[in-house]
């Protein structure tokens, strides 16, 4: 249900009632009329003082294309007509003096995004969020404006001596300047560099049917963050992302992220098609959290898969049921061999972090240096994990408590997997 706000049912009736002349909105109207003592003529209905209404004349308003209408509503009838109420409402807030959006500034997935929402609270609360981003881009525009008029206005400085050679910002100095295309070019020129002779890695983007809206955003986010930590590491991985389709959410929002992830120059490498119709099945490694088996050891001649999924709400094995339905072998990371995890922290990890384990163990194969990733807030402190053992065995003595602390900081911080025993 569409539920119309009571302020569009008031403004229509007050428009009704006074043979005013009123249209639906569709963009904002360069010139507002409003119209004074509206009330006159309607004693049964009271408003307070404060409230004012407004018109528009129809020739200054600008209205939507028939495209931007066809493609926010699909052609559907009902969705026109929703959407015909959606700006009449908009209209309303805004001249209420609520936080809305201005019509220009408004994309058509956002209007899509308003016609989702089913409560005017949740259209409210997108409203004051796209208003809140218009202004935070009009306060950066305004602050470049006057860094400019201040940098303009700047007394020049003189020099003590003449031919003197000044070093300070804005003047001549002895370094060269890297701007960020400089630094852009280098970042592509080394993901190049490992498409040709780095190892592969698969990040495996066929789960965007079992996500919702928010976690396909949130997993574009993380892949976007994926490929940059992946072009800033020394020795990166060639990735390869693959089961992308064209018409999935997923990749609607990733392109968002990256925008030139389709560039023929852009060192990206996007495939609709399955990783196993790219890569030898008996090199494929499923990294997946819900098997038995631990990577131990890191093998450079495998070519080890990542699943790109945000199981927030969905916390089923979804990953290991494909590497089991493909036959592929699986593996998880020795997380728990390693780390003594904290009270109500879960053991999920984002996919960039994930990236950037799998970059360290390549490049140290140490385990305790890779697993610097996950986050502190997720790991028991050596002082909380004492007090737990001193519950479990209230009868310890303090000299062995030390030992059992000291011990166990000890096995954290070694370079080798305890069990192993370490060559004289």
């Amino acid at each position: 249900m569409f539920n119309l706000s009571r302020n569009c049912n008031k403004l229509v009736t007050i428009c009704k009632l006074s043979s005013c002349n009123y249209t639906i909105f569709t963009k904002l109207p360069k010139k507002l009329v409003e119209t004074q003592n509206v009330t006159k003529n309607l004693p049964l209905l009271q408003f307070p003082p404060k409230i004012r209404f407004y018109c528009s004349s129809e020739s200054d308003i600008h209205t939507l294309t028939d495209e931007e209408i066809t493609e926010i509503t699909g052609g559907d009838e009902d969705q026109i007509h929703k959407l015909k109420v959606l700006l009449l409402e908009t209209e309303v807030l805004r001249q209420e003096g609520k936080p809305v959006p201005s019509p220009a500034k408004m994309k058509v997935e956002h209007w899509k995004e308003l016609l989702s929402k089913e409560t005017r609270t949740g259209r409210r609360k997108y409203l004051d969020f796209l208003f809140k981003i218009e202004k935070i881009k009009e306060n950066r525009i305004i602050k470049k404006q006057q860094k400019q008029l201040e940098r303009k206005e700047r007394p020049p400085i003189e020099q003590e001596q003449e031919g003197a050679i000044r070093y300070d910002l804005g003047h001549n100095h002895m370094f060269l300047r890297f701007y960020d295309s400089t630094m852009n070019n280098m970042y592509n020129a080394k993901l190049i560099r490992a498409m040709q002779f780095s190892q592969k890695i698969v990040i495996d983007c066929g789960y965007h049917e079992h996500m919702t809206k928010r976690e396909n955003i949130n997993c574009a986010k993380q892949l976007m963050l994926l490929f940059a930590e992946n072009r800033a590491h020394d020795d990166p991985f060639d990735i390869h992302y693959c089961n992308l389709k064209k018409d999935a959410e997923l990749e609607d929002y990733m392109h968002r992220f990256i925008p030139t992830m389709y560039d023929p120059e852009f060192p990206l490498n996007a495939h609709e098609s399955s990783y196993l119709d790219l890569f030898p099945k008996e090199n494929l490694v499923y990294l997946t959290p819900h098997c038995r088996q631990e990577l131990t050891e890191f093998d450079h001649d495998a070519t080890y898969i990542i699943g790109g999924i945000v199981d927030k709400i969905n916390n089923e094995p979804v990953s290991m049921a494909k590497a089991k339905r493909e036959g592929l072998k699986m593996a998880k990371l020795p997380l728990d061999q390693y780390l003594h995890w904290g009270s109500g922290s879960g053991k999920s990890l984002t996919l960039n972090q994930v990236l950037s384990i799998m970059l360290d163990i390549r490049m140290t194969g140490d385990w305790n240096h890779a697993l610097r990733h996950v986050p502190k807030r997720k790991i028991m402190q050596d002082d909380e994990f004492a007090m737990i053992n001193q519950r479990k065995n209230p009868w310890q003595s303090s000299r062995e408590r030390n030992y059992t602390q000291q011990s166990v900081s000890n096995n954290y911080n070694r370079k080798t997997p305890p069990g192993d025993q370490i060559a004289p």
